[in-house]
Order: C-alpha cells, then sequence, then structure tokens
C-alpha cells in the first residue's frame, strides 16, 4: 500500500491500526529492557530531527508505552534477513536492491513525505516508523542489507538509520558522517548513492567501530563471511560473487544486472523458511524515482514529485 503525508496523520493511522496487533507480539520489552524515558532520550541525543515526528506518531497511536517504545528504534528485538544490492555500472546513478524477507513480517507500505521538515522521501516502511530503501528530493538513495552477524547491542534499528539519512541528508559524505556517528543495535549493511555517482557502504555493528567502503555489490556479510550457517543458508558469498563478476562484465549495463536480480539465486522464493524476495527496487536518486519490479507482474513506478497513492499485490 501506497500513502501520502507530509508527517504521520491519519493514513499513518490507518496502516498502525492494521499493523501493530502483529507487532506487539513481536515488540514485548522485558522487564530490563530500557525504560521509555531512555528510549526517547536516545533518539532525542542522536536524531533530533525525528522527535517531532516521533511525538505525533505517539499521538496517533494511542497510549501504549510498548508501541511509543518502539516507534524510537531504540533496542528493538533481533531481526535476521536477507537482501543485495548493487550499483548499475552507468552513467545514471542506479541502485538496485532485492528486499528479502520471511513472510508474515513484511509490512507492505510505501510513505511520501517529509517527516524532519527537510527532503521529501520515497521510502519503503519497517515498524511503522524506519524505513527499510527509498530516495529523496534531495538526491539521496539508501538501503539496507543484514550485515552476516547475530550480535546484539546498544543502538538503533537498522531502519531507522536509513530513515534518519533519507530524512537529513543530500549527498554520500553526509550519510556516511550520520550513520558512523549513530550507534547500530546489530550488525547491518547500508547502502548509499547519490545524484553525482557517488556511493558507499557503512558496515555498522555494536561490538566493533564502523567500517566504510566503496563497494558496489553487498550482500549478507560484512568484510568477510563470519557465520557458517547463516552464510550457507542465505547464500550470500553466491550472490555476492555472481553480482560482481556479472558487473564487471564488458558490456553489462542496467537492464542485464536487473535480469539477474529478478531470477534465482539472487530472487529468493523461501518465503516459509530461510527468505524470499517480497521487491526488486531500482531507486534513481538523480530523478528521485524509484521503480519496484516483480518477475510475473507488472512494475510501479512512483516518484518524489509524482507519487501515486494505491496497493498492489505481491509474493509472500
Amino acid at each position: 500500500m501506497a500513502i501520502s503525508e507530509e508527517r504521520p496523520g491519519p493514513k499513518w493511522q490507518a496502516r498502525f491500526e492494521a499493523l501493530w496487533p502483529r507487532y506487539r507480539p513481536w515488540f514485548a520489552p522485558a522487564a530490563d529492557d530500557p525504560p521509555l524515558a531512555a528510549r526517547r532520550a536516545a533518539l532525542a541525543a542522536h536524531m533530533p530531527e525525528l522527535v517531532p515526528a516521533w511525538e505525533r506518531a505517539c499521538a496517533l497511536a494511542g497510549d501504549d508505552p510498548a508501541a511509543h517504545a518502539l516507534l524510537t528504534g531504540w533496542a528493538p528485538p533481533p531481526v535476521v534477513t536477507g537482501c543485495s544490492v548493487a550499483i548499475a555500472p552507468e552513467a545514471e546513478p542506479v541502485m538496485i536492491r532485492n528486499y528479502d524477507f520471511t513472510s508474515g513480517f513484511f509490512e507492505g507500505t510505501l510513505q511520501h513525505g517529509r517527516w524532519a521538515g527537510g527532503p521529501t522521501v520515497i521510502a519503503s516502511s519497517e515498524a511503522l516508523f524506519g524505513a527499510l530503501d527509498g530516495v529523496n528530493d534531495a538526491g539521496l538513495a539508501a538501503a539496507l542489507t543484514f550485515g552476516g552477524r547475530p550480535v546484539v547491542g546498544a543502538g538503533f534499528g537498522n531502519p531507522w538509520l536509513v530513515r534518519y539519512v533519507l530524512e537529513t541528508c543530500a549527498t554520500v559524505p553526509e550519510a556516511i558522517a550520520a550513520l558512523t556517528r549513530i550507534p547500530s543495535a546489530m550488525a547491518t549493511n547500508i547502502v548509499v548513492l547519490d545524484r553525482t555517482g557517488a556511493h558507499a557502504v557503512a558496515m555498522l555493528a555494536p561490538d566493533r567501530e564502523p567500517l566504510v567502503l566503496d563497494r558496489p555489490v553487498v550482500t549478507n556479510h560484512q568484510r568477510a563471511p563470519e557465520w557458517p550457517a547463516g552464510d550457507a543458508a542465505s547464500e550470500t558469498v553466491l550472490r555476492c560473487d555472481l553480482l560482481t563478476r556479472l558487473r564487471e562484465t564488458p558490456g553489462t549495463g542496467r537492464a542485464e544486472m536487473i535480469r539477474a536480480f529478478l531470477a534465482p539465486p539472487i530472487l529468493r522464493r523461501d518465503f516459509a523458511g530461510v527468505m524470499g524476495t517480497f521487491y526488486t527496487a531500482v531507486l534513481r536518486p538523480a530523478a528521485g524515482a524509484v521503480d519496484y519490479l516483480w518477475p510475473d507482474r507488472p512494475a510501479w513506478s512512483q516518484a518524489v514529485g509524482a507519487f501515486e497513492e494505491g496497493a498492489r499485490e505481491i509474493p509472500g
């Protein structure tokens, strides 16, 4: 479902009411988890521009403290996902990504708005406030992948990091500066691309210093695979090597890369098990646009300046 609101409002509230019963059992704070005041303080300290939107969302969500806690993004339950990302080897800056996860937790909401009063953003929503990927009208695209180790520590869920850079940044250097100062609760890779063609991946974890590389292909490991069971199940090395070889093959362009993302092994089908691909996104930051693709149904194209509300039925 695609909704357009400058800030969280009645449309966001309707999505919250539909989705919160599903999120509530997953987000069940334990007795030793941070209290709400500490979570809000963390958001204010690290992402102050998002506090007004958070307060607005809390008012729309009602008086459930667990909902308010989730919406801060601080100290979330651990999540293991998949995903593949590649920067296409063409003159126009283009990021292609597959979002892979298991059925039952994909939110399925595209949000269009200006939550922090900065750029206008198209974001694929996660946990009602974060973002899996998106573009803004300042010329930035961002997308996350799982970082390959099931570690957990003090920090924010990775969708909040993506949301923050899309709402506040215009360039890769600005985004990297933000991503490397904000603590991440889990191992995650966040790829950013701007309208100039500059790109980078911030490889983050709660137990290590951030690592920034200019890799054009990112899957579900960081400098090297480190979780044998998870790496084998997700085929992270296979996917990374295939996309890297394809990208380096003379004559490869955006079309060839997209075809690879729409076919196995980059496309995943195991929705009930390890992971399935819910969509392929072709993010074009210079145009402020994104095309959502599937191998067996029509594309859905969206642009910051020409956003279409509506709904599509997708796999999973």
